[in-house]
């Protein structure tokens, strides 16, 4: 987990020094371990890695990563409300034909939260810890 927090303290550290301000979009790809459970664990991860290039690219080679295996972070360079809220459309419709070349019925799931410096890269991780998300069991409920 140390190489983790290493990791995002250095991107971090990078856009500040640079002087923007960065701006987390989580993406839970919800529907995607279906991909797991039909085609197996080499489609899922395939599916996965092309979710953070399509998320990579739409964002000018932003950082990324995953957190968990139904979501996935990118680290945007100083994106405003507006520059955010078209990518996420943009990643809206480009994730769901990426599902579905993998027969697979993605809802995919959107929230942007900017870096506060008093909280650090602790905040960052416990945002991401703390974030609800949808399970399995609550979706069937």
């Amino acid at each position: 987990m140390d190489d983790f927090r290493t990791q995002l303290k250095e991107a971090i550290d990078a856009m500040t020094e640079a002087g923007l301000e960065p701006v987390f979009l989580v993406i839970d790809l919800r529907g995607s371990t279906y991909i797991k459970q039909g085609q197996g664990v080499e489609s899922f991860e395939k599916f996965r890695q092309s979710a953070l290039d399509a998320l990579a690219a739409a964002a000018e080679g932003c950082d990324t990563f995953t957190h968990g295996e139904e979501r996935i972070v990118g680290i945007l360079p100083g994106f405003g409300r507006l520059k955010t809220f078209a990518l996420i459309e943009r990643l809206r419709r480009a994730l769901i034909m990426l599902a579905q070349s993998y027969d697979c019925t993605l809802s995919p799931d959107f929230d942007a939260f900017e870096f506060d410096p008093a909280t650090g890269v602790a905040g960052v991780v416990n945002h991401l810890a703390t974030r609800p998300r949808e399970t399995e069991d609550a979706r069937e409920a």
